[in-house]
């Protein structure tokens, strides 16, 4: 079964029609997900990129991306400018971590709804 990332993703960014915005305020598990499917697609993104897709200012994405960063799930994406990486400018990928992390959530979901 293949999963919809951006049809997943566009369907929360609409969800705010059904319920109360500040019920959905993180955005982090968003970012995670579009993550998620540009490695599953080996396609890099970058915090543009992101911040795009989620209708979202581009320094508050810096934020989310940061602070991910600084968990240990986001990495540069060929993995190999680790010493001068920068999360504002250069393509951005999960950690290994973050990714198997991310995939066993996924399952997860997908077992509730099947």
């Amino acid at each position: 079964m293949k999963i919809n990332i951006d049809g997943l993703i566009s369907a929360r960014k609409n969800r705010n029609k059904f319920f109360n915005n500040q019920y959905f305020s993180n955005k982090f598990w968003d970012i995670i997900l579009i993550l998620y499917s540009h490695e599953i697609n080996d396609l890099p993104i970058n915090a543009k990129d992101i911040s795009s897709k989620l209708d979202m200012n581009f320094r508050s994405a810096l934020r989310y991306l940061n602070m991910l960063y600084a968990d240990d799930i986001i990495c540069a994406y060929d993995r190999l400018a680790e010493d001068s990486f920068d999360v504002a400018r250069d393509p951005l990928s999960l950690t290994r971590t973050g990714f198997e992390n991310t995939g066993t959530i996924i399952q997860q979901t997908r077992s509730l709804f099947a």
